[in-house]
């Protein structure tokens, strides 16, 4: 172990040994900081390259200010944050990143006061930070208020309507914007980072103040125009063109975000020097210090577990996500329909959409973190005739919960949304969650959502809507979840070729060959809780029916009827009902459900038990979460055993 590993591991204030290290010993600092963060997410899995991207910014901010005691500090997504969190007493915790009863893999309040806001989507940093600033104003209390938000973040909707308020509010904010992706400007080198030190030095805006008091006291006053014109003039053609300015900004930058010694001379500028908002450019590289993350930034923004040295897309499995194989299918689709047209927001890779968009980049489109304007320009697209499939993860859609009524569903617009990573996420944690969509959809007129029970029949019903003919009517929501399959692109293959197709509205009974002519038990099982139920059926001395529920809305009311009907219930048999699914309980699938059963068929209802998710649920891998949520398939046996044990002993007895 290094000696800055020793000082690292050992240190009770961390944010004590960097104000008072030399350069050298904070470049040295850094790296072990980089060599930690690797070896945990090997382990762990996590955000990877962002967070390489942001060792020397969090050491020169806590070199510089005071927090939390006197300043706050707001990150924008905590995705970039494990820096943050090192230098925060998380240390010794650092090893139990994203696992179950660990730390977060993002900013959470809950965990440390270092953490002023919590933050898993992106865009809240800068509305956060000024709400902050404001209160600390009105409490009288000193300190600065910094936002660090990323250029991609910066696309977001409300990332854009906070800007637009900082200087209606005469805040004195700074913003820093991280820049790892060249979206604002690759203008850095020797030349930025000198002019930028210049700009921020204390001689410079005292020459700068004294030379205007000079030229209004002589009243050369024309000459002063002339200066500011030529001022004007050279700054906008040496650097960067900036909106920041229009809008009120001081705007610095950009500036080399892992040269440490200039970070922190332009931050202590900064502090000492401004009363007005500030946006300070920085320019980072995704992966930064490690040769194959800074290679496939993309691939290594979000990784499971890994070897050191080995990237996700070199890992041989036999197994697909429904990610990939949902975007494999619809690039296969292209071939037949010259009308298909694929969006994402910024997930290109996440959704599966890398394949489509390796096959007809004319109609891939990526348009940024912008889900609100990603739905209505996907609408836009198929009221011209084109055939649109959106996808987004289920956590992100609810940004654009007002265009999914106002804009699609009351049009009746037909297109399709890919709803991925919906139910229990694993790791990530509570921030991204897909437990909330079937709530959010299920109340909306004209719209359909489907929720496939396997890889094989999501592709199925993707070639019953979209396959050799676009046959879609309504707005349609397919939810799957982030689940890995036993199945490989060939069988895909074989699935389109052979043009197998599923009605998603038409669900599928299995049964475990038992009779009892008092009562039975009948589970609706939801998309892949259908797979958790199918285990367990068969360990049950007693009559099971158990329905595979491809379909949120519409319901099989055929199948329904077919289960209830009272001329084949010669011996007014009763039936407990059972719905399981992967979302919240509340307003989900199965409250709907037993409400439209218990109007039609109360007479023959015995008992209802609705199984859901009723909280916030933690981070965890998925088989620890369904465990700890009664989803799993030996929790829902010990719920049947629970609530229904006594019901069925007794008329097993008696049958």
């Amino acid at each position: 172990m290094s000696d800055f590993k020793e000082v690292l591991f050992e240190s009770k204030n961390l944010i004590n040994v960097i104000k008072n290290s030399d350069i050298g010993e904070l470049q040295s600092i850094a790296h072990e900081i980089r060599d930690f963060i690797v070896e945990t997410v090997q382990q762990n899995g996590g955000h990877l390259s962002s967070n390489l991207g942001t060792v020397e910014l969090t050491l020169a901010l806590y070199r510089v200010f005071d927090f939390p005691e006197k300043d706050m500090l707001v990150w924008d997504t905590g995705h970039q944050t494990y820096t943050h969190k090192i230098l925060t007493e998380r240390m010794q915790s650092f090893k139990t990143l994203r696992k179950m009863g660990g730390i977060s893999g993002f900013t959470n309040i809950f965990e440390s006061k270092y953490d002023s806001f919590g933050a898993g989507h992106v865009g809240t940093s800068i509305a956060a930070a000024l709400g902050f600033e404001k209160a600390k104003k009105l409490s009288g209390e000193p300190g600065e208020v910094i936002a660090v938000i990323g250029d991609g973040a910066l696309t977001s909707g409300n990332a854009l309507e906070s800007l637009n308020q900082v200087v209606g509010q005469k805040s004195n904010l700074k913003i820093i914007v991280n820049d790892n992706g060249m979206s604002i400007s690759d203008n850095v080198g020797s030349f930025a980072n000198n002019f930028s030190l210049i700009r921020t030095g204390k001689g410079y805006n005292t020459f700068k103040k004294q030379l205007k008091s000079f030229l209004r006291e002589t009243h050369l006053t024309g000459l002063e125009t002339i200066l500011e014109w030529i001022r004007d003039n050279m700054k906008h053609n040496l650097l960067p063109d900036s909106i920041f300015e229009s809008m009120g900004f001081k705007y610095l930058g950009p500036v080399d975000g892992h040269d440490l010694e200039t970070l922190i001379r332009v931050l202590a500028n900064i502090k000492d020097g401004y009363k007005k908002p500030v946006v300070l450019h920085i320019h980072t590289k995704k992966g930064c210090g490690i040769d194959y993350a800074e290679a496939k930034p993309n691939i290594f923004h979000g990784v499971s577990p890994l070897e050191k040295n080995t990237s996700p897309d070199q890992k041989k499995s036999d197994q697909l996500s429904f990610s990939d194989a949902m975007g494999y299918t619809l690039a296969k689709f292209a071939d037949y329909d010259d009308r298909l047209i694929a969006i994402t927001s910024a997930m290109d890779i996440g959704t599966g959409l890398h394949h489509f968009k390796a096959s007809c980049e004319e109609r891939f489109f990526d348009l940024g973190i912008t889900e609100q304007s990603s739905l209505v320009f996907a609408g836009a697209m198929a009221l011209k005739g084109f055939h649109p499939l959106y996808a987004v993860y289920s956590t992100f859609l609810q940004r654009a919960y007002d265009q999914i009524i106002h804009d699609i569903a009351l049009q009746k617009i037909p297109l399709v949304v890919a709803v991925d990573r919906a139910g229990l996420v694993g790791n990530d944690g509570p921030t991204h969650h897909g437990t909330f969509d079937i709530n959010m959809l299920n109340p909306i007129p004209n719209i359909k959502v489907y929720a496939p029970d396997s890889v094989s029949n999501m592709v199925r019903i993707m070639n019953f809507l979209m396959g050799k003919k676009w046959n879609v009517a309504n707005p349609i929501f397919i939810r799957y979840p982030r689940v890995l399959e036993d199945i490989s692109y060939e069988e895909i293959d074989k699935i389109i070729f052979n043009d197998e197709k599923k009605d998603p509205e038409q669900w599928e009974i299995i049964q475990n060959h038992q009779y009892n002519p008092k009562i039975e038990l009948i589970i609706f099982a939801l998309g892949t809780m259908f797979n958790q139920c199918k285990q367990m059926i068969n360990k049950v001395n007693f009559p099971i029916r158990l329905v595979k529920v491809t379909s949120v809305k519409p319901i099989d009311t055929s199948l329904i009827q077919q289960l209830f009907n009272p001329e084949n219930n010669i011996t007014n048999q009763q039936k407990i009902v059972i719905s399981i699914e992967e979302g919240m309980r509340t307003g989900g699938f199965g409250e709907h459900l037993i409400g439209f059963l218990k109007e039609k068929y109360q007479n023959q209802i015995f008992k209802t038990i609705c199984l859901g998710i009723d909280q916030f649920i933690t981070q965890g891998n998925r088989d620890e979460l369904l465990h700890e949520t009664g989803l799993s398939t030996q929790s829902i046996y010990n719920t049947l055993e629970a609530e229904i044990g006594e019901i069925i002993h007794q008329h097993t007895m008696t049958s």
